[in-house]
Order: structure tokens, then C-alpha cells, then sequence
């Protein structure tokens, strides 16, 4: 019988599923001042101050989204994260690009600090940011030095560096060396590098080849002819197929032009299926079609990933990625609990991708109930 002591939370007779600790089976959560103290068999847990109703539902670490805009009001795509988190599962996002050395300490002091979860930053090389994009392009705002001092100076936020390997930021300049320059950044740095892939200039084969072991290729599903990751047959692209050989990663990117069906099919049919799956949600997606995580997640599902690698994908892999698998990514007991409770639902759900295609999945993830930190948070 367990002992009396009380908890502050008790989230009972879910499923737990946390890839970290190849776990995948009913567990009550246990959290005593923000962090996870047990992981016990169904009943047994102790008494708690509040206790959270799980059957038949799947309760995961908090999903980390690699790959979103949340600087609110600077640049006109950016969103409220706190009110995302709310309703989709997800503890921690990485905010990708929408800040610059030049501008990051307003995300710090008036962003970061304010949300209601966690916000993690990859840093454009560019040192304004997305402010202006794509009015204006890197040009003479591209500043390796600064970038790797900011990340250096920002550690507990900044996680890596972000690159816009396409026309709306390159612009007529028609060079790969905006890449070539967050590249420097990155590894003067010590993290990682997101490459956003899209229409040239630079094409596929002049950036990808310039990333490492550990960076990742966001926007790996994109639909537009020219910037597919396969060739006309279908076939993964041989840049890819030398990028995965050196260990770069494949983030999905959901976003508002960057998932294509077809697409998504042919590579996963191939085994290149998604390292982390991500939204790049912002105001052009927010309300569709990416929407949020738990639906990024369930066209993972759709294509005939396993759920426990979807979650995966969602949870370790990501915290793996930017290096904080320390510390997120994992429901382990002393962690701080950042939990997201699941539905599995069965049924008919249209699922539409960023050129229009819908398909019919039987399957949807949809969340329940979000825990940043161990407190419940909702949309109000």
C-alpha cells in the first residue's frame, strides 16, 4: 500500500508512454512541487491535492516543438504561445529565427519570461531576425560574430542557430553564403544549425551539404518542384540521402507551404521518416493546416508511424537534439514535470496538407490536458 504523504497533482490510470524509459504502460504520474517523484502501478499512488482523471487516455512527457514563431508582436507572423500550449500538449517550444542578436533580449524580458511555457530560441544569423523578412534579406545584416556571442551569452534560452536557405531571404544576393555564415556561427557556438529549405537561390545541393552531424533540415517534407527532397522517381534526393549519411537530422516544419502528401509518402515509404516532428506554427498556420502539434503528430500516425515513435519524435528526440534530453523529454522520476495528457481518438478526421490535398485518417491525436512545471494549464 502506498504511504500517506499527499502530492500536488496525480494523473491516474493513463497510459504512459515515454520513449526515454522505453515505458508503454498504465502508470499513475506523481508530482510534488513541480517535479515527477513516482511513476507508480495504477492505485497505488498517493493522496494528492488534486487528482487528474486519465483513463484511456496516453500520458507523455510535454511535447517540444522545434520549430515555431512565437515573438509576439515583432513581425507580423508571430503568436501568443501560452494559448497554443494550452490546447495542444505542448511545454516547450522553440521559437525558430523570429529573433536576431540585435533584437533577442526583448524575447527574453518580454516573451520568454512572461509565457506560460517554455520558450527555447534558435538564433537568426541574420541580426534583426524575421522582423522584416522577407523586405529585408540577410545582406549586410548577416553577422557570424554576433550571432556566436549572443548564443554564448544566452545559453539558458538560445539552443542553435537558424538559416534561411531560400529565395525570400536571400533575394537577388543568389549566394549560399548566408548558410556558409550560420554555419561559422553554429559551430564557433557549439550547437546546432536548422537549415529552412525552400525555393532557390541556393538550391539543395549548395546548401545541404554544408551541414553537419546533429544539424537538422527543416521543412524535410516540402511539396514544390524544385525544393523536394526526391528526385522524379520518388526516390530520396542523393543530397539527402549523403546529409542522413553524416548524421543531419530531418525536422518536419509543418507550417503553411511545407507538407506535401505525395511527398511525405515517398520518403517515409523510403525509412525517412521524421527525426522530430514540428509545426512552424505561426499566423499563416495556426488556423490551419498545421494547426498545432497533436495534429502535425497525427499525419506522422496517418503515413504508418508507430505511435511510440511519433511520440518520440515529439518528446526525446527533439530535447536530443538541442541538447536538453538532461533536462525535458522524459516523465523520469526528479524531472520537472512537464506532462501532456492524450486522446487517441477513432473515427473519420480530415487531414489536409499545405497545398490543399486532404486525406481521411481513422486515427487523430488530440490533447487533454497540459502540465507545464506541475501546474495545469488552460486557455484562459
Amino acid at each position: 500500500m502506498a504511504d500517506t504523504a499527499r502530492a500536488d497533482l496525480v494523473i491516474a490510470g493513463g497510459t504512459v508512454i515515454d520513449p526515454a524509459q522505453k515505458l508503454h504502460e498504465a502508470r499513475d504520474v506523481v508530482i510534488a512541487d513541480g517535479k515527477i517523484t513516482e511513476l507508480t502501478s495504477p492505485g497505488e499512488a498517493p493522496s494528492a491535492s488534486r487528482d487528474l482523471d486519465a483513463r484511456g487516455l496516453l500520458v507523455t512527457p510535454g511535447l517540444i516543438d522545434l520549430h515555431t514563431h512565437v515573438y509576439e508582436h515583432v513581425g507580423a507572423v508571430n503568436i501568443d504561445a501560452s494559448s497554443l500550449a494550452a490546447r495542444s500538449g505542448t511545454t516547450t517550444m522553440v521559437d525558430a529565427g523570429s529573433a536576431g542578436a540585435a533584437i533577442f533580449d526583448g524575447f527574453r524580458h518580454y516573451v520568454a519570461a512572461r509565457a506560460r511555457c517554455r520558450l527555447l530560441a534558435l538564433l537568426n544569423i541574420s541580426v534583426i531576425g524575421a522582423v522584416a523578412s522577407p523586405m529585408a534579406g540577410y545582406g549586410r545584416f548577416v553577422d557570424p560574430t554576433a550571432t556566436a556571442e549572443t548564443v554564448d551569452a544566452n545559453r539558458d534560452l538560445i539552443v542553435g542557430v537558424k538559416v534561411l536557405g531560400s529565395r525570400i531571404q536571400v533575394g537577388e544576393d543568389n549566394t549560399d553564403q548566408p548558410v556558409w555564415h550560420a554555419h561559422a556561427a553554429a559551430r564557433a557556438a557549439g550547437v546546432p544549425l536548422m537549415l529552412h529549405i525552400g525555393d532557390p537561390p541556393p538550391t539543395l545541393t549548395q546548401s545541404i551539404p554544408i551541414l553537419d552531424q546533429g544539424d537538422l533540415i527543416t521543412h524535410c517534407y516540402k511539396g514544390q518542384l524544385v525544393g523536394r527532397l526526391v528526385d522524379r522517381d520518388g526516390n530520396p534526393a542523393v543530397v539527402l540521402q549523403e546529409a542522413r549519411e553524416r548524421g543531419v537530422l530531418m525536422d518536419v516544419g509543418h507550417g503553411s507551404g511545407s507538407y506535401h502528401w505525395g511527398v511525405a509518402r515517398q520518403l517515409c515509404g523510403h525509412g525517412y521518416w521524421p527525426d522530430t516532428i514540428s509545426t512552424d506554427v505561426h499566423a499563416g498556420s495556426i488556423n490551419g493546416p498545421a494547426y498545432d502539434m497533436p495534429t502535425t503528430m497525427s499525419k506522422l500516425l496517418h503515413l504508418g508511424m508507430p505511435l511510440d515513435e511519433v511520440i518520440r519524435a515529439s518528446t526525446l528526440r527533439p530535447a536530443q537534439a538541442i541538447g536538453w534530453d538532461d533536462r525535458i523529454g522524459s516523465l523520469e522520476v526528479g524531472r520537472t514535470a512537464d506532462v501532456a495528457v492524450l486522446a487517441q481518438e477513432g473515427g473519420s478526421f480530415p487531414l489536409t496538407d499545405t497545398f490543399q490535398q486532404t486525406e481521411t485518417a481513422t486515427r487523430r491525436l488530440v490533447a487533454r490536458h497540459t502540465i507545464v512545471g506541475g501546474e495545469v494549464i488552460s486557455a484562459s
